[in-house]
C-alpha cells in the first residue's frame, strides 16, 4: 500500500499540449525526502475522465489521497466526484489544495463531507506534516496550514508562512515525464513563485499576500539550469517553458536578478529556447536583448486591455502606451509575444470594445478568440467585492455569474461566444495558422514567413471587422442577435479564401484539421 496518492484531476477541455504538473512534482519530492511512498496520477496526460480516474483509483491502495486543483471552474465537478468515491467506500483521508481551495475552504468543508482537510497556501511542508501525523496515528488536526471540520463547525488552523528559501525544496519529481517522455512537447520548470502586482481580476497576489513572507521569491539560476539539463536527458525538447506567475521580480533588484539569469544561461550555450511570462512594465529593451541572446524566444505578456478605463478597473498600474511599448520592444527583438487579453468584463462599454480592437490591430495581435474572452469570476479576486457591491455578481464560489452594467454588451458577448464556439468557423483554423507562424519556427525563420505574415494580417482584419460591425448592431439594438450569424457567415467565406491561399503556400497540413 502506498502512503500518498497525488492526483491532478481531469481537464475540462483538450486545449493546448499536455504539461507536467509541477505542483504535484514538488509535493511528491517533499514527501519522498521524508521517507513516504508516493504515486502520481496526472489525469490530463493519461487522458482520463472522472470515470476512468475512479477505475484507476479502485486498482490502487493508499492511505492519503491528495488532490491539486488549479482552476475554480473545475472545483464543483471535482468535489462531486470525491463525494461519489466516499459513497462508494473509499476509506483514505482526502485532502485538497491549490488557489481555489485556499480561498473556498469554508464552503468546501461545509458542503462536501468527502473532503477531510484543505491544505491552504504552499503545501510542501504542510502535506508532509499532515501525512506524518495520519500514518503515525497522531493528531493530524493540529497541523498548521490546514482547515478541517469538527461536526458542523469549520476549523481554521494557524496559517503557515510562505517558503522563504525555494532552493531548500527538493526538485520536483518527474514521474510523468519519465513514464511518457514522448507525450510532452516542452519541458516545464519553475524559477520563481509569486507576483508583486495586485491586479483586481487575479487571485495570485491575494494568494501570496494571505500568508507571511515575501510575495516573490526565486531559485538559484544555476540550480534551475541543472534541473533543465536533467529533464533534457529524459526528453530532449526544443522549448523550455517557465510556469512562473512572473519571471521578473520587483524593482531594480528584480531586473538585476533577471540579468543574472541571462548571464548564467548564456554561459551554458544551451541548445533549447525559453518561453516565460511577465508584465508589460517589466519589458526593458536592454534586459530583453540580453535574454534574447541567451535563448529567450517567447513571452506571455499580460496586456489585458487596450483602453485606459479597463486598465484602471483591473488595477493593472500600466498604461496603453506602456503596453504598446512592450510589444514594440519584443517585436524589434524578434521575441514572440503571446498576449493575455480580456475584452469583456461587467463594466465594458462599446467604446472600450472599439478601442481594444484598434489596439490589437495596431499592435499586430490576433486574430485569437481568447482576446474576445470575458472576465471569469473566481474566489480571491479583489474585484469580486466591487462587483457584488454594484449588483453585478451572483451565485456561489462553485458557480459565480457576472452581469453587465450595459445589458447590450452582455448580449453581444453571448452572441459572439456562441458563434466562436462553433469550431467549423475558419476563424478557428486561422488560429492554427497564427500559432504555426508564431511557434512553428521558433528557432529559425520560416521559409514561408512572408506568405504567413500576409495571411495573418488579412485574417486579423477580417475577424476584427466583424466584431466592430456586430458591436454597432447591438449598441443600436438594430437586429444584432438576428444579423450576427449572417456577419459570421460572411466572415467565414472571407476567411476561407485567405486560408485556401495560405494553405497552398505554407506546408502546414494541420490547418485543415478541425478542432
Amino acid at each position: 500500500m502506498v502512503d500518498v496518492l497525488l492526483v491532478n484531476p481531469p481537464a475540462t477541455n483538450e486545449a493546448g499540449p499536455p504539461m507536467e504538473h509541477l505542483g504535484l512534482g514538488y509535493l511528491a519530492s517533499a514527501l519522498r525526502r521524508d521517507g513516504f511512498s508516493v504515486e502520481i496520477i496526472n489525469a490530463p496526460t493519461e487522458r482520463l475522465d472522472y470515470a476512468g480516474l475512479a477505475q484507476e483509483l479502485s486498482r490502487r491502495h493508499f492511505h492519503v489521497l491528495g488532490i491539486a486543483n488549479l482552476f475554480q471552474f473545475t472545483l464543483a465537478p471535482l468535489l462531486k466526484w470525491l463525494e461519489s468515491l466516499k459513497a462508494g467506500g473509499l476509506k483514505a483521508h482526502i485532502t485538497i489544495g491549490g488557489h481555489p481551495a485556499t480561498f473556498t475552504y469554508r464552503e468546501i468543508l461545509t458542503e462536501f463531507d468527502a473532503v477531510d482537510s484543505v491544505v491552504r497556501g504552499e503545501g510542501e511542508i504542510t502535506l508532509v506534516e499532515l501525512t506524518r501525523a495520519l500514518l503515525a496515528g497522531g493528531e493530524w488536526r493540529e497541523v498548521d496550514g490546514i482547515a478541517w471540520r469538527d461536526g458542523d463547525e469549520v476549523i481554521l488552523n494557524p496559517s503557515r508562512p510562505l517558503i522563504d528559501d525555494l532552493n531548500a525544496l527538493a526538485r520536483p519529481a518527474r514521474d510523468a515525464l519519465i513514464a511518457r517522455p514522448r507525450a510532452f512537447e516542452q519541458i516545464v520548470v519553475s524559477y520563481s513563485r509569486g507576483c508583486p502586482a495586485n491586479c483586481s481580476f487575479c487571485s495570485i497576489a491575494a494568494f501570496y499576500r494571505s500568508f507571511k513572507g515575501r510575495v516573490w521569491r526565486r531559485r538559484d539560476p544555476e540550480d534551475v539550469l541543472d534541473e533543465i539539463a536533467a529533464a533534457q536527458m529524459i526528453a530532449p525538447r526544443e522549448m523550455v517553458f517557465f510556469v512562473d506567475d512572473t519571471f521578473i521580480g520587483p524593482g531594480k533588484i528584480g531586473k538585476a536578478q533577471a540579468f543574472e539569469f541571462a548571464e548564467a544561461l548564456a554561459r551554458r550555450r544551451v541548445d533549447y529556447f525559453l518561453a516565460t511570462s511577465c508584465r508589460a512594465d517589466q519589458v526593458d529593451e536592454e534586459l530583453f536583448r540580453r535574454l534574447r541572446e541567451a535563448g529567450l524566444r517567447a513571452v506571455f505578456l499580460g496586456i489585458e486591455s487596450g483602453n485606459e478605463e479597463t486598465l484602471r478597473v483591473f488595477d493593472k498600474e500600466t498604461t496603453v502606451e506602456t503596453n504598446k511599448r512592450a510589444l514594440e520592444i519584443l517585436r524589434k527583438l524578434d521575441i514572440v509575444a503571446e498576449v493575455g487579453f480580456i475584452m469583456f468584463n461587467p463594466y465594458t462599454t462599446f467604446t472600450n470594445i472599439r478601442r481594444d480592437i484598434e489596439f490589437l490591430l495596431a499592435a499586430g495581435c490576433g486574430p485569437d478568440v481568447r482576446h474576445v474572452g470575458r472576465l471569469t469570476p473566481f474566489s480571491g479576486q479583489p474585484l469580486l467585492a466591487k462587483l457584488e457591491a454594484d449588483g453585478l455578481l451572483s451565485g456561489s464560489p462553485f458557480d459565480y455569474r457576472t452581469h453587465y452594467a450595459d445589458r447590450r454588451v452582455g448580449q453581444f458577448f453571448e452572441a459572439l461566444r456562441q458563434s466562436f464556439s462553433d469550431r467549423a468557423y475558419p476563424a478557428m483554423r486561422a488560429e492554427q495558422l497564427i500559432y504555426a507562424s508564431k511557434f512553428g519556427h521558433i528557432g529559425s525563420r520560416s521559409p514561408n514567413q512572408e506568405s504567413e505574415n500576409k495571411a495573418v494580417e488579412e485574417l486579423r482584419h477580417i475577424v476584427y471587422d466583424i466584431i466592430n460591425e456586430g458591436a454597432d448592431l447591438f449598441e443600436l439594438e438594430s437586429g444584432g442577435p438576428e444579423l450576427l450569424p449572417l456577419l459570421m457567415k460572411k466572415m467565414s467565406k472571407r476567411c476561407d479564401r485567405v486560408l485556401d491561399n495560405a494553405e497552398r503556400a505554407i506546408a502546414a497540413p494541420s490547418l485543415t484539421t478541425s478542432y
